[in-house]
């Protein structure tokens, strides 16, 4: 359910659902002249993009958003997006009604076998391996491949093949794993939504050789501090990208009470710099201490990290510093928040 604090204007405001992504999904409906509607959508992933109308009104706009997951307990497949693989799981029941076994079910590469757990055959399908394809869109990177099922037999009489065609779009906003049920028609198409996995570390000098291993980090005032944000992904095509870091002592509230380092892709403190890499989905930056401890004795490190295809121009990651941020013109990027810390002065 979305619900707004009043009812909307829309001649200053639009509050638009999608069964998916902005823009390659279908349009749930607007909330407009009411203060909650309920949407319900096809997969485990849901968009809300709330737009400004007009620039001649400095009101802003106040709406929450819940949700529920509804599990189908009898999904005979199952799949998960993770940052580097997808996971589907097929019921050995399932195959049985069908007349099959494990030997006869494969992937787009067939040297690509599952393993057996009790009553399910479990397939790890990495993006760069088994064959798996890659197609970009407007606002997500796709990876597919196809579960079949194939028998030697010469003849069969009353027996449906399985073909499943297994996708992981990876973009923002993912909100929670789901399940799809599969019957035994000939064709289907298995879509989940999913997350880039990537992590903030501190490191003890710039040759970036030897990362902090103890937490709370006790550093001095004028310290200088280095950081490391990896992507966790084999994909040579992707750039990862500092859009905003912020300091704050409480871990879980970004929003108030936060001291920002970057912004936008721009340095908010003198003493910022960054240092080369040997990887493009790795990004290294470091401040001084003095920068937020002046303001907090103990505070926490979160940074908004933005994923691009590398040799997009128009993306993101290729504008650099922008005061006051705009939306990429067909591009693709997606964001990664990450958190690193605590951080506390010595006395």
């Amino acid at each position: 359910m979305v619900r707004t604090k009043d009812s909307l204007s829309c001649r200053s405001f639009s509050l638009s659902v999608y069964d998916g992504t902005p823009q390659d999904s279908p349009l749930l409906g607007q909330l407009c002249d009411t203060t909650d509607r309920y949407f319900n959508s096809s997969s485990n992933s849901m968009s809300i993009v709330y737009t400004k109308l007009r620039d001649d009104t400095d009101m802003g706009l106040e709406f929450s958003a819940s949700y529920y997951t509804v599990f189908q307990n009898n999904s005979d497949v199952t799949l998960s997006c993770h940052s580097d693989y997808m996971k589907a799981r097929i019921s050995s029941r399932y195959l049985d009604s069908l007349g099959y076994s494990s030997n006869n079910i494969f992937l787009n590469d067939p040297q690509c076998r599952p393993q057996i757990l009790s009553d399910w055959l479990e397939f790890h399908i990495p993006y760069q391996r088994c064959q798996t394809l890659k197609q970009v869109l407007n606002d997500t990177i796709s990876y597919i491949n196809t579960l079949f099922t194939y028998s030697m037999e010469p003849v069969v009489i009353h027996r449906k093949k399985l073909s499943l065609t297994l996708r992981c779009q990876m973009y923002q906003d993912t909100i929670v794993d789901s399940l799809y049920f599969a019957d035994d028609t000939m064709e289907n198409s298995l879509t989940q939504h999913g997350l880039y996995s990537a992590n903030l570390t501190f490191f003890n000098s710039p040759s970036f050789i030897y990362s902090v291993d103890q937490y709370p980090y006790l550093v001095e005032l004028n310290q200088d501090l280095y950081l490391q944000a990896t992507l966790e992904t084999t994909d040579p095509a992707l750039v990862l990208f500092l859009d905003t870091c912020v300091a704050s002592p409480d871990p879980f509230d970004m929003s108030e009470n936060v001291y920002y380092l970057i912004s936008n892709g721009c340095p908010r403190v003198s003493d910022y710099r960054t240092y080369p890499s040997s990887s493009p989905s790795t990004a290294r930056f470091g401040f001084s201490a003095f920068s937020f401890l002046k303001n907090y004795s103990s505070v926490y490190i979160k940074c908004k990290l933005v994923v691009c295809k590398q040799y997009d121009r128009w993306s993101r990651c290729n504008q650099g510093c922008k005061p006051r941020h705009k939306r990429a013109v067909q591009s693709h990027h997606d964001h990664v928040h990450v958190v690193a810390g605590p951080v506390q002065l010595l006395n």
